[in-house]
């Protein structure tokens, strides 16, 4: 019965330790406004942000230029999404930032820094 218990509690404990969300960002302080940063080269990132200029973005979005550069964005990371796949990653292409686009992100870059440095002994 033990052993039962023990094999569940095991379970439970690994699926928690899957289940990683990147909605939110780590110790979100209550009153302070975040920002997703995510850069093709680096780790997706949370950076704190004034809260006041969220509303004076909100108003830009409006604006035709800023429609341009968000399907310019949309479009490249669709691109990133496409390449993503292609290299094996469980990746859906919908040109928006998700929890598994974030995941295979860090598995490429982790890749990335693990060949360079194999690269590097080898010289």
């Amino acid at each position: 019965m033990k052993a039962i218990f023990f094999t569940i509690f095991i379970l439970f404990c690994g699926a928690s330790l899957h289940s990683q969300n990147y909605d939110f960002p780590p110790n979100a302080q209550p009153g302070k406004c975040y920002e997703r940063c995510f850069e093709y080269h680096k780790k997706f990132t949370w950076k704190e942000i004034n809260c006041d200029t969220l509303a004076m973005r909100a108003e830009k979005s409006k604006t035709k230029q800023a429609t341009i550069k968000a399907r310019q964005a949309k479009i490249k990371l669709t691109k990133y999404q496409e390449e993503l796949k292609d290299l094996g990653y469980k990746v859906e292409i919908t040109g928006k930032l998700n929890n598994q686009t974030i995941k295979a992100h860090h598995k490429y870059l982790k890749r990335q820094k693990r060949n360079k440095r194999k690269q590097e002994r080898s010289q």
